[in-house]
C-alpha cells in the first residue's frame, strides 16, 4: 500500500506545471516611461517563435498604454549574431533611437534546471548577478521555449524521474540613459514540467508585461 501511495504522489507532482515570477528587479529610473517606445526582441533562431512571444508582449503592454512595437516588425532584417564588437552594437542602439527608440525588452531562455526530490530553485540575486549588463547589447542567441522542447517524454524508470525547471528571462533598457544606467528591469519567471508551449507563452508575456505597471 505504501508503495502504490508513494507511486501515485510521483505521479501527482511530476504531471504538474506551474509559471511564476521567481524574482525582479526595477531601477528607480524604470518609472518615469513617459512617451518612451518600447522595442520588443525574443532572441531565437526559430523565426515564428520570436514573432509570436513579440506579437504576445507587445499587445500586453499596448493595453496598459505603454507605446510598444515587434523587433520583427520594425527591423525585419535584423540578424541575431552569436558575437558582436562594441562599435556593433553602438550602431544599433544608434540605429535605434534615430527611430524614435528609447526602450528596448529582450526576452530569452536562461537556463534550464533538472532536479530531484522536486527542490525550487532558490531566488536569483537582482541587480547583482547583472552588474555586467548595464548597457544594451545584441549578442547571444538563446532559446526560447517552444513546442519542440516540450514534446514526447520518453518512458523512464520511477527512480529515474525528475522536475524540469525553466528559467525565463527579460531584461529592459533604457537607451536614453547614461550607460551605466540603462538597465532598468530584470525579470525572471520560473516554468516548471510545461505541459505546452501555448501556455509558457501566454503565462510569460503576461508576467513581464505587468513589469511595466507602476
Amino acid at each position: 500500500m505504501r508503495r502504490v501511495l508513494s507511486f501515485l504522489l510521483i505521479v501527482l507532482f511530476s504531471s504538474c506545471s506551474s509559471i511564476k515570477l521567481l524574482d525582479s528587479w526595477k531601477s528607480e529610473d524604470f518609472k518615469n516611461l513617459g512617451e518612451k517606445k518600447v522595442l520588443v526582441a525574443a532572441k531565437t533562431p526559430d523565426l515564428e517563435i520570436r514573432k509570436s512571444y513579440e506579437k504576445t508582449i507587445v499587445k500586453n503592454l499596448r493595453k496598459s498604454g505603454v507605446n510598444a512595437i515587434e523587433m520583427h516588425v520594425k527591423f525585419p532584417n535584423f540578424s541575431n549574431k552569436e558575437s558582436r564588437t562594441k562599435e556593433e552594437n553602438n550602431q544599433i542602439v544608434k540605429q535605434f533611437l534615430n527611430e524614435g527608440i528609447n526602450m528596448v525588452m529582450v526576452t530569452s531562455l536562461k537556463n534550464k534546471i533538472e532536479t530531484r526530490n522536486y527542490s525550487i530553485p532558490q531566488s536569483v540575486e537582482i541587480p547583482l548577478e547583472y552588474k555586467n549588463k548595464y548597457v544594451f547589447e545584441s549578442n547571444t542567441n538563446d532559446e526560447l521555449l517552444n513546442n519542440k522542447t516540450l514534446s514526447g517524454k520518453s518512458k523512464v524508470e520511477l527512480e529515474n524521474i525528475k522536475m524540469t525547471t525553466y528559467v525565463l528571462e527579460s531584461i529592459t533598457y533604457d537607451l536614453s540613459l547614461e550607460r551605466k544606467k540603462q538597465l532598468v528591469n530584470v525579470c525572471l519567471v520560473d516554468v516548471e514540467n510545461p505541459k505546452s508551449g501555448t501556455q509558457v507563452l501566454d503565462k510569460f508575456c503576461k508576467i513581464v508585461s505587468n513589469q511595466f505597471k507602476n
